[in-house]
C-alpha cells in the first residue's frame, strides 16, 4: 500500500546522536550494557497513547500485558503454567502473565474469562492485581481516549451505553462546524474560535511537518533536508524554497481542495483534527456532557483478585488480539482514591484523562525492564529486579536513536550492539565487508534474516478485466488464469534477480509469517497457477527454465481459448482480441519495482499471442488514485499482514465496487468465499479456520485475481564481538523479535 497509509507517525524531528559521552555510562564502561539502534522516539512512551513503532519498543520492555503471541502471531492463551506450541517442526514454551478461557454461548455470544499471575510485582514494588488491569480498560474504553488502541470498537456488551452521552470538547466544535459560534453549553466562543483558528491557519502545516520530520528521522529525503525533498517521496512536486505551508496547499490541491478526503490521508500518522487537539490541549481534549451515558461498562465483570469475565454479544476470532490487556499500575496512571468499583469509580474521572498522559514520558510497569530516562536521544533502561521471569542478565539497555544508514558501520565502530537496518544491496554489502568470511554471518557481525510480515503480489480487478461484463463467469475466470499463468512463471527469475536471498516467491495469498499459511509439506499445496485449464499440473520437475516458459504459454493459450478468443494455428496468434490490458506498477518511473520485470517479461509473450499487455510504470500518488478510484485494471502493491489472517477486509464481497471500506480492489463477489470468511471469523478453533481460509484461497486464486509474489525479508543484525550470539532467541519471526528473550539476552 501507499507510504501515506504504511508510514507511522512520527512526531519529532531526528536528533543525531554521535557519542554516547553525553549520558552517564557508553558501552564497555559498564558491564552488562547493550546498545540499541533504533529511530526517533515520539516520547509518547505509555502502555496507552504510545503511537509510534519505536515508542512502542520502550512500551513493550517496560510494560507488561496478560498475553503474548508465539513465533507464529497466534496468541498464547494458557502461558501461565506454560503452553508449548510447534514452530517448523521445534517445540517451544511460552509464558506468559495471564491465562483466558473462551466460551462460545449458544446465544452467540461469548465470554472471555481471565485470569493473572497472583505474583506480579510492578518494578517499584507494588504487588499488581486485577484491579490495574480494569483500570486500563476504562482508560482505553473513555469517551475522549485518543490514542490508536481500538479495544472499545469491540462488541463489549455496554460499550456503546458506557461511551454515549460524551464527547471531547474538540471534537463537539469540529462536528458544529466553521459558519460561526452559536452559544451552548459545551463551548465558550473563544474556545470555538481558538480551535478553527488553529485548524484552519496550522494543522495543514502540521500535518505536513510530519511528513517531513518522518522523512528527515529515516533517512528518505535525499538529496537534502527541504520540504520539497521530503514532499517527493509522497509523490508531491515542489519548488525548492516551498515551506510546509505549500506542501499542505499542493496536498489539497491533489484532492481538489476537498478538505474531508485530505482530512481522511494521513501524513505520518496523524489526522488536522488529532493534530489540533493535542496542540490545544487539555481542554479541548477533556470531555463534555451531551446526553446520558452508563456509569459502567456492563459486560466487564470483577470476578476476584486476579480474574475478571469480559461478555461479548457476538463472536470476533480477532478480539482475541485485543485483549491482551496492559497491566498498567492504578497508583501511578490514575488515583487509587477515585477507584472504587463497586460504586463505578475506576482511577479517574470519566471525561477526563490529563492525569494519565502527565505521565506519557515516563512510564513505569512491570516489564523486563525500567525506564531511567530520556536524553539526548537515548533512552535508558535498567533490568527489573521484580520481573516475573526473572531479572534479565544484561544490567543496562540503552536505545539509541539514529538513522538507518548509520546501523551497520555503527555496528562496526562499536556504537551498536543490536540494529534493524534496511536489507538492501548496500546494507549486504556492508556487512559482508566487515566480516572477514564475506558473508553475512561472521566474526564481526551475525545477521538473522526473518520474513517480513506482509507480502508483495500482483492483483486484476475482475471488474475491469472480464468477458461481456460477467466478472465471475468461468470465461471471465480463464481469462484472468490466463493472464496469471504468464506472470507467474516469470516470478523466480526475476525476484531473485531483484532480491538475491532477501526474498522468496510464495505461492499462497497470505503471509507465510502466518499460522494459517499452507506449508510445503501440507497435503495439496502447489505452486500458483500450475495447472491448465483442464486441472492438469503444466509443468515437472525435470524441465528447464526455457521449457516452463514454452509450458505456461501453451497453457495461457488454452485459458485464452476458453475465455472465447479465436486462435489462428497458423499464425500463433489471438485474432479478435481487441482491448488494451495495463497493468500499473509503482516504479516512481525508474522500473525500480520486484513486479517490474515479471509483467514485462509476461507483456512480450502476450505481445507474440496478439494481446497488448501495457506495462505502466508511475509514481505513487498516480497509482494510489487509481487503485483507490478503482480504475486500475492491474496493478502491483503489497499488504501488511496483521497477526489474525481474517479476510473480510480485503476480500468479502460488502467491501467490493466501491462499497464498504472499498478495500476489496480485486471485485471478487462470491457468495461462497463470503460464506467461509464469516465461518473463519466466527470460530476460536484455529486448525479448523486454517482449513477455512485455504479453502478461501483456493478460491481466489480460481478468480484469477491475485498472483502472490515474493514474501521479502527483514534483517536484525548482532555484533558478533560483544553479544553472546547463543543467547539471542531461536527461531526469530515478525512476532518473536531480537527482544522476545531479553531476561537471558547476554553481552560479552
Amino acid at each position: 500500500m501507499s507510504n501515506v497509509k504504511k508510514l507511522l507517525s512520527v512526531c519529532l524531528a531526528l536528533v543525531m546522536v554521535l557519542s554516547l559521552g553525553t549520558v552517564a555510562f557508553a558501552d564497555g564502561e559498564e558491564s552488562g550494557t547493550l546498545v540499541y539502534a533504533t529511530s526517533t522516539f515520539g516520547q509518547k512512551f505509555s502502555p496507552f497513547f504510545a503511537t509510534t513503532a519505536y515508542d512502542m519498543e520502550v512500551v513493550d520492555l517496560t510494560t507488561g500485558s496478560l498475553f503474548g503471541y508465539d513465533r507464529d502471531g497466534a496468541m498464547i492463551e494458557k502461558g501461565m503454567e506454560g503452553e508449548t506450541r510447534t514452530h517448523d517442526g521445534t517445540d517451544y514454551t511460552y509464558y506468559t502473565m495471564g491465562n483466558v478461557d473462551v466460551i462460545q454461548n449458544d446465544d452467540g455470544s461469548v465470554d472471555y474469562n481471565f485470569i493473572m499471575r497472583d505474583d506480579i510485582v510492578f518494578s517499584d514494588g507494588e504487588p499488581a492485581t486485577i484491579d490495574d488491569v480494569i483500570f486500563g480498560i476504562y482508560v482505553l474504553c473513555d469517551p475522549t481516549y485518543d490514542g490508536s488502541s481500538t479495544i472499545y470498537a469491540l462488541p463489549i456488551e455496554g460499550m456503546e451505553e458506557y461511551r454515549s452521552g460524551m464527547e471531547a470538547r474538540g471534537n463537539v466544535i469540529f462536528a458544529a462546524g466553521n459558519e460561526g459560534y452559536d452559544a451552548n453549553d459545551f463551548y465558550s466562543e473563544e474556545q470555538y474560535n481558538t480551535f478553527w483558528d488553529f485548524y484552519n491557519n496550522e494543522s495543514g502545516a502540521a500535518f505536513a511537518q510530519e511528513i517531513v520530520d518522518y522523512c528527515i528521522s529515516n533517512g528518505y529525503n535525499a538529496p537534502d533536508d527541504s520540504v520539497a525533498a521530503c514532499a517527493a517521496n509522497w509523490g508531491f512536486e515542489l519548488d525548492e524554497a516551498d515551506t510546509v505551508y505549500d506542501f499542505w496547499d499542493t496536498i489539497l490541491d491533489a484532492y481538489d481542495g476537498v478538505t474531508e478526503d485530505a482530512e481522511d490521508v494521513e501524513s505520518a500518522g496523524s489526522t488536522r483534527l488529532g493534530l489540533t487537539l493535542a496542540a490545544l490541549g487539555a481542554d479541548y481534549q477533556a470531555g463534555v456532557s451531551t446526553g446520558s451515558g452508563a456509569d459502567n461498562i456492563s459486560g466487564i465483570t470483577r470476578t476476584g483478585d486476579y480474574s475478571m469475565s469480559i461478555h461479548m454479544t457476538e463472536f470476533d476470532a480477532t478480539a482475541i488480539y485485543n485483549v491482551g490487556f496492559p497491566i498498567a499500575p492504578l497508583h501511578y496512571y490514575g488515583d487509587p482514591a477515585q477507584y472504587d468499583y463497586e460504586n463505578n469509580q475506576f482511577g479517574f474521572p470519566k471525561g477526563d484523562l490529563s492525569m494519565v498522559k502527565s505521565k506519557n514520558s515516563e512510564p513505569l510497569g512491570c516489564g523486563s525492564y525500567v525506564f531511567d530516562s530520556y536524553a539526548n536521544g537515548v533512552v535508558t533502561l535498567r533490568a527489573n529486579e521484580h520481573y516475573f521471569e526473572g531479572k534479565p542478565v544484561t544490567d543496562v539497555l540503552l536505545m539509541q536513536e539514529a538513522i538507518d544508514a548509520d546501523y551497520v558501520p555503527g555496528m562496526v565502530t562499536g556504537t551498536f550492539d543490536v540494529a534493524l537496518p534496511s536489507i538492501n544491496e548496500a546494507t549486504v554489502l556492508a556487512i559482508q565487508d566487515a566480516n572477514s568470511n564475506d558473508d553475512l554471518v561472521g566474526d564481526t557481525i551475525t545477521t538473522v534474516l526473518i520474513d517480513y510480515r506482509g507480502y508483495g503480489y500482483l492483483g486484476i480487478n475482475a471488474d475491469l478485466v472480464n468477458v461481456n461484463g460477467e466478472p465471475g463467469s468461468d470465461a471471465s475466470k480463464a481469462l484472468r488464469k490466463g493472464f496469471m499463468t504468464l506472470l507467474s512463471v516469470y516470478r523466480d527469475t526475476v525476484i531473485n534477480s531483484y532480491y538475491g536471498d532477501r526474498a522468496a516467491v510464495i505461492q499462497y495469498p497470505i503471509s507465510n509469517t502466518s499460522w494459517a499459511a499452507p506449508k510445503p509439506a501440507d497435503e495439496g499445496y502447489r505452486t500458483a497457477y500450475s495447472v491448465d485449464v483442464d486441472g492438469n499440473p503444466i509443468y515437472d520437475a525435470s524441465m528447464s527454465e526455457e521449457q516452463r516458459y514454452a509450458a505456461a504459454k501453451e497453457a495461457a493459450i488454452g485459458f485464452f481459448k476458453a475465455a472465447g478468443f479465436t486462435f489462428d494455428e497458423a499464425t500463433g496468434k489471438f485474432t479478435d482480441v481487441n482491448d488494451t490490458y495495463e497493468v500499473m506498477i509503482p516504479g516512481q518511473g525508474i522500473q525500480d519495482h520486484p513486479a517490474y520485470g515479471v509483467a514485462v517479461a509476461a507483456s512480450e509473450v502476450l505481445a507474440d499471442l496478439g494481446i497488448t499487455l501495457q506495462v505502466n510504470d508511475v509514481g505513487t500518488s498516480v497509482w494510489n488514485n487509481a487503485l483507490e478510484s478503482n480504475t486500475a485494471m492491474m496493478w502491483a502493491a503489497a499488504w501488511q499482514a496483521t497477526p489474525d489472517p481474517d479476510m473480510t477486509q480485503v476480500y468479502h464481497s460488502s467491501n467490493a465496487h466501491g462499497n464498504g471500506t472499498n478495500s476489496n480492489h480485486y471485485a471478487v463477489d462470491d457468495a461462497a468465499l463470503d460464506e467461509l470468511i464469516v465461518a473463519g471469523r466466527n470460530s476460536a478453533d484455529l486448525e479448523y479456520r486454517k482449513s477455512v481460509y485455504k479453502d478461501a484461497m483456493g478460491i481466489i486464486m480460481d478468480w484469477g485475481c491475485e498472483l502472490p509474489l515474493y514474501q521479502r525479508k527483514d534483517c536484525t543484525v548482532f555484533s558478533t564481538e560483544r553479544v553472546d550470539i547463543n543467547t539471542i532467541p531461536a527461531d526469530m519471526t515478525p512476532y518473536w523479535g531480537w527482544y522476545a528473550e531479553i531476561n537471558t539476552l547476554a553481552v560479552k
